[in-house]
């Protein structure tokens, strides 16, 4: 009997070939299926470092617009850790550890700056975000455009503006104003833009008394002449002509309610990278001084002893009380008194609830107002300002009662500057000067975002 053996080599030669096929296909459907799966999370993490490098780059902007409301000014930026590259460009190193972000084992950073740096002008920020594409050679980059303006402080006119109320006790007593960046204050060349302005139409929200009003009294819509605002037998509210010539009473014209503004907004810390600690020593002027500002941003908790501004964008939080002005100095010292030297520029946040400033207080070398701005959170409800010096400054404290006590009969102070609070008061033999220039005065470093725009 024969056994026929090429039929079974011919169906197993078969077999094979078909499980090579099949393992061929199945190979190819697995290398497919590896492949789009890698394409799919591929394509999962870019969008995620897309995503991602947005929120990055926001943090950037967010470093930028901190620096922008921490206290400097145009073209005084080049605060650690930024510095100026020129041509009105500012930037921070992308080296430093707080710049860089580990997400999912992925290190990410920004690149942030601030251009049209100049002095006048309106900065621009530019934030780069990165974020490395994991097994990629490049880095997702996506960028954002802001633009800011200057946030106001002083949106009206007027030397004393008040929530609630003026008083005026006492003879010598008056406000005009100048325009600082035309020339010095000379009482020969005073205007009539010493204007007292008041949120209130309640009976008696200005009371004249005997004082000397350069300017005009502005209220709300309802306030009344007579009412309102009061001028004593003495007092005399109008323009040169009016109160110089020994008018008394409401000039025509120098009574309006025509104010429209209903509050103004509280005061914020601003959010600035740290606080250090003031240390004390010798100053240029060769005096020792109890604290030492160059430029930068300082906390203390009271404030009574000397202080020394030599530097412009110069920032102090008090947290605790001024008690500043009064009081012996030892030799060699500088008397307890805050010196803004040629040049400097101090800006105090004041948390505590009083503030007391006495005699020569505040010696302001630059006598520019805008070199010294004080203001004032909600937890700060009296200011005092008492004679025997020239003060030159600004006060923006909507919750305090503000109190200016002349120093005798035969002297005059002199207030040149601004204050909205929310009283005023002033006592006899006290001269308040309204720089018309402090309209346009900004927030220390305030700035408002205008656009946000990816580009």
């Amino acid at each position: 009997m024969r056994t026929n053996h090429n039929k079974s080599t011919r169906e197993q030669g078969s077999v094979l070939t078909i499980t090579l096929l099949l393992c061929v296909i199945l190979g190819i459907l697995m290398g497919t299926y590896l492949q789009l799966v890698q394409t799919q999370r591929t394509s999962v993490a870019r969008s995620e470092r897309w995503n991602y490098a947005l929120v990055v780059a926001e943090a950037g902007v967010e470093e930028a617009m901190a620096l922008l409301n921490s206290g400097v000014k145009a073209p005084g930026f080049a605060v650690a850790p930024w510095t100026s590259s020129g041509g009105g460009v500012f930037t921070s190193s992308t080296n430093r550890p707080e710049k860089r972000f580990v997400n999912n084992s992925v290190i990410n950073y920004y690149q942030v700056f601030i251009t049209n740096g100049f002095a006048g002008s309106n900065p621009v920020v530019i934030a780069k975000g990165f974020s490395p594409i994991p097994l990629g050679s490049a880095a997702l980059t996506r960028t954002i455009l802001v633009k800011t303006k200057p946030h106001p402080t002083f949106p009206v006119k007027g030397p004393m503006i008040v929530k609630q109320s003026y008083n005026a006790n006492g003879y010598n007593v008056g406000t005009d104003s100048f325009d600082s960046t035309i020339a010095p204050y000379d009482p020969k060349n005073a205007g009539t833009n010493g204007d007292i302005v008041t949120l209130s139409t309640n009976a008696n929200s200005v009371v004249i008394g005997n004082g000397k009003i350069n300017g005009t009294v502005h209220t709300p819509a309802g306030g009344k002449q007579g009412v309102t605002a009061t001028v004593g037998s003495n007092g005399s509210v109008g323009d040169e002509g009016w109160v110089g010539g020994g008018n008394t009473g409401f000039q025509d014209g120098h009574f309006k309610d025509d104010f429209n503004q209903t509050d103004f907004p509280d005061v914020t810390l601003p959010n600035v990278p740290a606080w250090f600690t003031p240390t004390s020593g010798k100053a240029p002027d060769g005096l020792s001084y109890d604290n030492l500002l160059p430029s930068g941003n300082y906390t203390i908790a009271n404030l009574s002893g000397s202080v020394y501004v030599g530097q412009p964008n110069t920032v102090l939080y008090v947290t605790g009380s001024i008690s500043i002005g009064s009081g012996g100095n030892k030799k060699g010292w500088a008397p307890p008194q805050i010196h803004i030297a040629p040049g400097a520029s101090l800006t105090i946040y004041m948390a505590g609830a009083t503030t007391t400033i006495a005699g020569n207080g505040v010696v302001n070398d630059t006598a520019n107002a805008k070199n010294f701005q004080y203001y004032g959170l909600p937890t700060n409800t009296s200011i005092n300002l008492t004679g025997n010096g020239a003060f030159y400054g600004t006060i923006y404290a909507p919750q305090a009662d503000f109190n200016l006590k002349g120093s005798g009969k035969s002297s005059t102070d002199d207030f040149t500057g601004s204050s909205i609070t929310k009283t005023t008061t002033m006592t006899g033999n006290f001269k308040f000067h309204y720089d018309e220039s402090l309209i346009l005065l900004s927030t220390l470093g305030g700035y408002d975002a205008i656009s946000w725009d990816e580009m």
